[in-house]
Order: structure tokens, then C-alpha cells, then sequence
């Protein structure tokens, strides 16, 4: 028999799935074929900006010497990295490695990220929410993972 949806199921299925839109919707400045290559916002933009203001150094080397020079590879995997997280979290699908994912994923733009000139709040931000999703029980209603649970509890005709 399946559980009452309560309205707390219903809040943290909100906050969840606007975790997902938003690692969706950020995909708009960086994608294929050049991942805005020459975009003065886009993908490159960003690798640079974390050469010139490293959080940390060591970072900020591997960012100029491993990836700028392998740009489009890093583009792939960011874009195939983030929608995977995206998607995993909008759909409440194998939502717990979804969100750990974003929390690594969150964490790592806020090392890029933190010196820039745009500051490490918006990371900090995105590293707060996946990090509620990943501890929180957002998976109980409107989730694949809640269907999923059901039909595997659902006895066999």
C-alpha cells in the first residue's frame, strides 16, 4: 500500500526537481559544438577566469596546462556530467547519486570559481541545495525512485 503524499513530501519534491531544472538550465552558455568557445561568457571564459584567480593554485595549473588545452573534452564531459545531474534530480531518478554528484559537481565550481570576480555565493548556493537534496528525504513523492520503490514492493499477481 502506498504512503499519503504529505505536503513536506510535496516541498522537498519542489526543491529537488528546481535543483535539477537549474543544473538544465544552466547548460544554455555552454553548449555543443563549440561550448562557447568564442562566447565572452562561455565555457572558455570561465576556464580562464579560474586560471587568473585560482582558489587554489594547484587547481588553477591543472585547469591551464590539462584542461584548455583539451577544451572540447572537458566540454563534453561538463555538459554530459551536468545534465546527468539535472536529469537524475528533476526526475527523482537514482536520486541520491544524482545529488551527490551535484554536490561534487558544486563544490568543484566553487574552487574554480571563489576568486573570480563573480564570487563564490552563487556555488555556495548550488553546493546548499544539493547537499539538502542528497540528506533530505526528496525522493519520496513525485520520483521515479518512489514508483519504483512501490512496483518493487507491489506483491505478484
Amino acid at each position: 500500500m502506498r504512503r499519503a503524499v504529505t505536503p513536506l513530501d510535496a516541498c522537498l519534491a519542489v526543491i529537488r526537481s528546481a535543483a535539477g531544472a537549474y543544473w538544465l538550465y544552466e547548460q544554455h552558455w555552454k553548449l555543443p559544438p563549440d561550448f562557447g568557445l568564442h562566447d565572452p561568457r562561455g565555457l572558455m571564459f570561465a576556464f580562464r577566469e579560474s586560471v587568473a584567480h585560482p582558489t587554489i593554485n594547484l587547481y588553477g595549473t591543472i585547469v591551464e596546462q590539462v584542461v584548455i588545452p583539451h577544451f572540447h573534452l572537458f566540454g563534453w564531459l561538463l555538459l554530459l556530467t551536468e545534465v546527468l545531474i539535472g536529469l537524475s534530480l528533476l526526475l527523482g531518478a537514482w536520486t541520491k547519486f544524482g545529488a551527490l554528484a551535484g554536490v561534487l559537481q558544486a563544490a568543484n565550481l566553487l574552487v574554480a570559481q571563489a576568486r573570480t570576480p563573480e564570487g563564490p555565493w552563487i556555488y555556495l548556493a548550488i553546493l546548499a541545495v544539493n547537499a539538502f537534496v542528497l540528506l533530505s528525504p526528496s525522493n519520496r513523492a513525485f520520483s521515479i525512485d518512489s514508483w519504483r520503490a512501490h512496483r518493487a514492493q507491489a506483491p505478484n499477481a
